[in-house]
């Protein structure tokens, strides 16, 4: 998976262009809604809500506008090619990412942040889960999510 802010100099917002295939198991916290337009081949965006897993698919050509303060993981196909755009946030927006079992969808861990580069600032959260089994570890099923080695 690759993503590219294509406008850093932009002072409102942020303009992606996302690449599949991707393989994180995250879900992205963001007090603002963010746009999804799908330039070639299909996504699914799962979502959290009131405790439940919600999937939206966005096939190719279509948008997708998410609303804020949903929890959502974007899963890309190979090939696949996407435009999201996302407000800059404001000094006291929090960014977060959390995980969710992936059998009982219990939440396993969830970190929040101020953002300020789309590109490096998830990173260091990435590395403190995937090298932490603890963190990794559902405590109803036991159930152990794998290490991504990207993030180690």
């Amino acid at each position: 998976m690759g993503n590219k802010n294509l406008y850093v100099e932009s002072g409102d917002y942020i303009v992606m262009i996302v690449a599949g295939p991707n393989a994180r198991k995250d879900y992205h916290y963001n007090e603002t809604e963010e746009l999804f337009y799908q330039i070639e081949g299909d996504i699914v965006v799962k979502t959290q809500q009131d405790g439940k897993l919600v999937e939206y698919d966005i096939k190719e050509g279509e948008m997708f506008l998410l609303p804020a303060k949903v929890p959502h993981s974007p899963i890309r196909s190979e090939g696949s090619i996407g435009l999201v755009i996302e407000k800059k946030r404001q000094a006291d927006h929090k960014d977060g990412l959390m995980w969710f079992s992936e059998t009982a969808n219990v939440l396993l861990y969830e970190e929040y942040f101020h953002l300020t580069n789309i590109e490096k600032d998830f990173l260091p959260v990435f590395k403190k889960f995937y090298t932490n089994e603890k963190l990794r570890t559902c405590p109803k099923t036991g159930e152990i999510m794998a290490v991504d080695e990207r993030y180690i």
